[in-house]
């Protein structure tokens, strides 16, 4: 006699890693933290071959450490699966897992990641600067937001 698998035998719970999110959640805000230690006037960013070269350096290391953890989250969780970079952030706000302005973002984040890891050669130091001043507090709130849902995950267990 076969026996009927009960929805109360499947596991409904996410099956998010926390040592994963916590490992790249780690990555985004180190990345992050010098980001900020970057922050100077314009002049002395745009003269400083050094400061270039590392806000080029850990500005793709947060994106990427978000867009990682974004994909893992997408995973476990069992949503639709992104087909391009931008996807990322777009589905963890359709499923109210980010606030959806936070999404939009991040999702024209993507496009800069691309233009670091890609076409490296071809770096506007004016767009980077302006991500310094005005757009890191982005990726932290992604942090943030991500750091709280891995742990409601974690208290659920």
């Amino acid at each position: 006699m076969m026996t009927p698998c009960s929805a109360s035998s499947r596991k409904e719970d996410s099956l998010i890693d926390r040592e994963i999110a916590a490992t790249r959640l780690s990555k985004l805000r180190e990345a992050l933290k010098r980001l900020k230690d970057l922050e100077q006037d314009h002049d002395a960013y745009m003269q400083s071959a050094t400061d270039k070269d590392l806000a080029e350096h850990f500005l793709r290391l947060a994106l990427e450490a978000a867009l990682d953890t974004g994909n893992h989250v997408i995973a476990a969780k069992g949503l639709k699966k992104p087909l391009q970079l931008r996807e990322i952030p777009l589905i963890l706000g359709e499923n109210n897992i980010i606030p959806k302005k936070l999404a939009d973002k991040l999702a024209n984040a993507t496009g800069l990641r691309n233009r670091l890891v890609h076409l490296y050669t071809d770096i506007d130091h004016e767009i980077i600067f302006t991500v310094l001043q005005n757009d890191l507090s982005d990726l932290a709130e992604f942090a943030k937001e991500i750091g709280k849902l891995v742990d409601a995950e974690s208290k659920k267990e």
